[in-house]
């Protein structure tokens, strides 16, 4: 999603439920992902590691899995406090919204990355990669067609930002905005539940 104050939606399709509207993985992501997430446990659990690391080089991943878990952690927390509360009322496009036009959703990747990497298993990490990839894309998608026809200009934010991968050069701010802290607190209590994994996949990998 993204800002810009000119952004009016189109009275067409104002009471277009949104989730029905963009799709079945949008509609019905919770269970997409919990279906996912049970694979990939069963997978870490009962499936060989096909590529033994080195110890070195386990720790290695380890290390970086923090980075990333870290690093999609602030970067959720930083795309909610953009967004404010906004979402599908107005097109936000600066602060991270102005690299990215699914910072939320690239900073789940991070997420997703930091989960693979601290398992110390190269199959597992590209499983939760791909698997991440095949749900989000086509929610990616979906949702640009439902707010190419729900805002007017959607279409220039749209040739202008890179849709997943950020872009820094093109960073914008705002001199203050509205943060929205109760969903701020929520999208960071959602990030953390991701740590409760980390124990499970460090004792998998040490036992």
């Amino acid at each position: 999603m993204s800002d810009s104050t000119s952004n009016q939606p189109m009275p067409a399709i104002i009471h277009k439920p949104r989730l029905r509207s963009q799709g079945f993985s949008n509609l019905y992501r919770k269970t997409l992902f919990a279906m996912l997430a049970l694979m990939l446990v069963a997978y870490l659990v009962f499936a060989p590691d096909p590529w033994h690391l080195p110890r070195l080089a386990a720790i290695l991943f380890e290390v970086l899995g923090l980075a990333f878990l870290f690093a999609g952690i602030v970067g959720r927390v930083l795309a909610t406090m953009s967004i404010g509360g906004h979402k599908d009322r107005r097109i936000i496009c600066t602060e991270l919204y102005s690299v990215c036009r699914n910072p939320l959703y690239f900073a789940s990747f991070l997420l997703a990355v930091g989960v693979g990497l601290m398992s110390s298993r190269v199959d597992f990490m590209l499983l939760v990669v791909g698997g991440f990839l095949g749900i989000f894309y086509p929610m990616m998608r979906n949702e640009a067609c439902y707010l190419r026809e729900r805002f007017a200009d959607y279409g220039d934010y749209e040739r202008s930002v890179p849709m997943f991968f950020p872009n820094f050069r093109l960073w914008k701010e705002r001199a203050s905005f509205e943060i929205n802290f109760r969903l701020v607190r929520r999208t960071l209590l959602d990030s953390l539940v991701v740590l409760l994994v980390v124990p499970l996949l460090i004792f998998l990998r040490w036992h």
